[in-house]
């Protein structure tokens, strides 16, 4: 009896544990289970061919960068972006910069700005009140906060940035006080790419910011922190007061409904800001107020409102008006909202209004209406600026004038982005209108002429240039000639307006909010020359001279980018979807090489470059999975590019989201760190002939978007970083992946991009974040406590960081205040204390050129001879009384090819080196 029973406990127990595994195994993991979440939701992505990509009017696709931007930035939990939390790092910031002790190495560093002559979007514009001149303005970008220049038309006079480290550099609109001109408001939030989902790329925002000097202190309204995106400001003088109306709006963004509170509306304060009500009526057929999209004031006092589309889609394409502005006096025109919802063609969902007044005639006021329709097959909303209403009688009827038809493509192809209206302050006759360019009617709306070309430049004609997406159009000072244009490329101004063809020029010098993807550095010490991939700007070349049009080595959206660290005459850039350009350069003349692997990768697709082999790896998984688990190869750069698909793994679902090339490749080959968007990292062995794959990521790894991944001193040490929200967001290995662990410790929930471990110290790393780039130097603690690097850098999102390892530079691609860098000091290290590891010689193998360093150096005398393959000198050179960092680059094109013996002589202390020529 008693072995049965034990026969029976023991069988029973067997089929329990059985049925643990097969429920363990029928169960999906957590990391599988997201792919599947990832892959679901990249069928919403709209999808082109590449033909369709090449008859796009211009090569920039904010949407679809704003799309991946969703992906790398969401909360694998809750399935959003919850961009709340980023007010919550910018307060621990704050607070972490205030504790923040002046003996550790971060108050060393101090970030120099890359100089630039371009700019980034900008939607807000106003001439300063208190100055006489007309001269000095204020300008904001809408990821790199507020700007002001004391005379914005002398193109010698700078801007300069006003506030860096508001919780919020997203600015929408100001406006100052009629009555007292010492007192500004600014809007924050971007609604115009905030309403859908995959049409976003700034960022919510944090209420209105209010100065009563004139700008030199800012505070933000508390009353207003629950505004979550302000499209515009008007202040009226009512009855002696200053009486402010903002127009507030809601958004989905990166996945959240982000709703003002208590509702969208036209928000009227007869307190300074410190009262609110709302005072728009319901939207008809509904208990939600009208969202509105612009204000303006007529001639005459009379409140004009241009709607938008709330995020149920309801209340667009209408025209309400008041005199009184209160509650209960308002007029709504809402004929064409029938009259679009009832169109034959597919166009038929009501949009935004934007509105002109003209300042001589009261009765005189246009409107533009952007339309949109469906894409059935992934239910996004494209649409387009389909009519432009005119009224004679002040708002109280309206009728449909032309639209303009000049021109290879459709005038305002992205209404939803860009659209705006300025009429002639002396003649009610002459309206400005833009959307990808500017065109002018002197018949009240009859015909239309194109007046700026965003092409302009590639063809010479500068004076007709404007950058495309036109988001403001303003007269100044009450002139017919003086005008200002905003746009994805900052600030443009004409003296010329009455003429049939007005002259344009920028006006950006040193407006630097420009919005940085990737960047490079040029390996020789001391040689400021960098790259960069922008977004709408294409990538640039820095070499001395401020970044401007001319700097651009290609356009569109600039993706990776990359200088050859053996040879630095090769660069590379991209754009979309894994399209290289490959220049060589001779005496800064470059020859081009043009590459398209369309059909491979991501929008700003993860790349890294061999310099030993001249190869490139890539991402070529699609968001749709085409090539699955595969990398593109290209070698023969830049002159004979060759590419090919490699499989490097066989059961990840999603595309790999980092590629880093291993600075401790075997000779001849290349070893790679694979990373993808569900937390899976990869080592790929022999990469250049027939990979060998081996996953070294951890199962405690969260499910996750791999930003980065820095190697050490040897493949043994390796920081991994993720920029989802909600995740622990940086681990470490010292065992090349047996083990790792999580050192977020202090860091706030916020994404982290990229990382780099500190040349000569192990125990350091920079990290680059959503607010500005932070450091460590414990990393060998269990907590390590990291800091912002703040000094010169404002709280700004970093994309990318690259380190020039002869000079110690690090080089900073924000996302909004263009490029930065700095120098780390030079420190007491461990390769220090070691003569034969403090000396250095690189690149080694060498093409061009190579580089000898000794770090700590104290000597009285130092010698450095170079031997050539048979024995005899061909270099030498001597100092005397040597302190800290030695450095000599030595020009090698005119030595055969070959091994060369280095000897650097310390007093009397010999170290040799070979170095080969290749």
């Amino acid at each position: 009896m008693k072995k049965s029973y034990l026969e029976s406990v023991f069988f029973i127990s067997l089929i329990f544990i059985f049925f643990l595994i097969y429920q363990n195994y029928k169960q999906p993991s957590a990391r599988f289970q997201y792919e599947q979440f990832l892959v679901h939701e990249y069928e919403h992505i709209p999808q082109l061919s590449e033909e369709a990509l090449d008859e796009l009017p211009k090569p920039t696709r904010p949407d679809l960068a704003a799309i991946q931007n969703y992906f790398m930035t969401l909360d694998p939990k809750v399935k959003r972006v919850p961009s709340e939390r980023l007010q919550v790092a910018f307060n621990e910031t704050k607070s972490i910069n205030k504790q923040k002790n002046s003996n550790t190495f971060a108050a060393d560093i101090i970030w120099e700005e890359v100089p630039s002559n371009m700019a980034g979007r900008t939607r807000a514009f106003m001439i300063d009140p208190l100055d006489n001149s007309g001269n000095k303005a204020w300008a904001g970008s809408v990821t790199g906060g507020l700007w002001v220049n004391t005379d914005f038309k002398n193109n010698e006079s700078p801007w300069m940035p006003v506030e860096g480290f508001w919780s919020n550099l997203v600015v929408s609109c100001i406006v100052s006080d009629p009555i007292d001109p010492n007192t500004f408001y600014v809007g924050t939030g971007e609604a115009q790419t905030a309403f859908t989902i995959y049409r976003e790329s700034s960022g919510v925002g944090a209420g209105i910011w209010k100065t009563n000097n004139g700008g030199v202190n800012w505070e933000l309204l508390l009353s207003t922190e629950n505004f979550k995106y302000i499209t515009d400001i008007r202040i009226r003088t009512e009855d002696g007061l200053s009486v402010i109306y903002a127009c507030i709006t809601s958004g989905v963004y990166k996945g959240l409904n982000h709703e003002s509170m208590p509702t969208d509306g036209l928000y009227r304060s007869v307190d300074n800001g410190t009262n609110w009500e709302q005072v728009l009526p319901d939207i008809i057929g509904s208990d939600k107020p009208y969202t509105p999209a612009d204000i303006e004031i007529g001639a005459d006092g009379r409140i004009f409102i241009g709607s938008m589309r709330n995020i149920e889609d309801h209340g667009g394409a209408t025209i309400l008006f008041s005199d009184a502005g209160t509650i209960g006096s308002w007029t709504i025109i809402d004929d064409y909202v029938s009259i679009i919802e009832n169109s034959t063609s597919e166009y038929n969902i009501p949009g935004r209004v934007i509105l002109a007044c003209a300042p001589s005639n009261p009765d005189i006021i246009y409107a533009l209406i952007d339309v949109a329709w469906i894409n059935q097959e992934n239910g996004f909303k494209h649409s387009e600026g389909k009519y432009i209403l005119k009224s004679t009688n002040k708002g109280q009827a309206w009728s449909a004038v032309n639209i303009p038809n000049e021109g290879s493509y459709y005038w305002a192809s992205i209404g939803w982005h860009a659209l705006a209206a300025a009429v002639d302050p002396n003649d009610e006759n002459t309206v400005f209108v833009g959307g990808l360019d500017t065109y002018k009617s002197t018949n009240g709306g009859n015909s239309w002429r194109k007046v700026s070309d965003w092409t302009g430049m590639y063809y010479g004609v500068t004076d007709r240039y404007v950058h495309a997406d036109i988001h403001k159009i303003l007269f100044l000072n009450n002139s017919s000639n003086e005008m200002v244009i905003t746009t994805d490329g900052g600030v443009f101004y004409t003296s010329s307006a009455t003429q049939v063809q007005p002259a344009f020029e920028q006006k950006n010098n040193n407006y630097n909010s420009l919005q940085f993807y990737s960047c490079a550095m040029d390996p020789r010490a001391g040689t400021n020359i960098f790259i960069g991939g922008l977004q709408d700007n294409g990538t640039v070349r820095y070499a001395g001279s401020p970044i401007s049009f001319n700097s651009r080595i290609d356009g569109g959206d600039g993706a990776y980018c990359f200088i050859d660290q053996n040879e630095p005459n090769i660069l590379i850039s991209s754009i979309y979807y894994n399209r290289y350009f490959f220049f060589s350069s001779d005496n800064f003349k470059f020859n081009t090489q043009a590459a398209t692997y369309y059909q491979t990768g991501t929008f700003i697709n993860p790349a890294d470059y061999d310099d030993r082999l001249n190869t490139l790896y890539a991402n070529a998984t699609t968001f749709l999975n085409a090539n699955k688990n595969k990398l593109l190869k290209v070698s023969g750069i830049p002159f004979t590019p060759q590419e090919s698909l490699i499989q490097i793994t066989s059961d990840v679902n999603v595309p790999f989201s980092h590629i880093a090339v291993s600075p401790h490749s075997p000779d001849n080959t290349s070893t790679l760190f694979a990373g993808t968007q569900s937390g899976r990292l990869f080592k790929v062995e022999n990469a250049q002939n027939i990979p060998s794959t081996t996953e070294i990521g951890s199962t405690d790894f969260p499910t996750a978007n791999i930003s980065c991944v820095a190697v050490g001193a040897s493949e043994d040490t390796l920081l991994v970083t993720f920029s989802n929200y909600g995740v622990s967001s940086v681990w470490q290995t010292f065992n090349g992946g047996q083990n790792w662990e999580n050192i977020e410790n202090n860091l706030p929930d916020m994404p982290i991009r990229w990382a780099l471990y500190h040349p000569h110290n192990s125990n350091k790393a920079f990290l680059a974040t959503e607010v500005g780039v932070w450091a460590t130097e414990e990393l060998k603690l269990e907590n390590p406590t990291w800091i912002p690097l703040s000094n010169g850098l404002a709280n700004v999102r970093v994309d990318m960081l690259q380190l020039r390892e002869s000079d110690q530079t690090i080089l900073a691609a924000t996302h909004g205040r263009g490029l930065a860098y700095t120098q780390i000091p030079r420190e007491e290290s461990d390769d220090n204390n070691d003569p034969e590891k403090a000396f250095k010689a690189f690149p080694n193998p060498a093409n061009n050129y190579v580089t000898i360093s000794y770090d700590n150096t104290d000597a009285k005398k130092l010698q450095l001879i170079i031997y050539d393959p048979a024995g005899r000198m061909v270099f030498s050179e001597e100092k005397f009384n040597v302190k800290g960092l030695y450095l000599k680059s030595i020009d090698l094109t005119t030595f055969p090819i070959g091994i060369y013996i280095v000897n650097l002589i310390i007093d009397d202390h010999l170290i040799s080196k070979k170095i080969i020529h290749q």
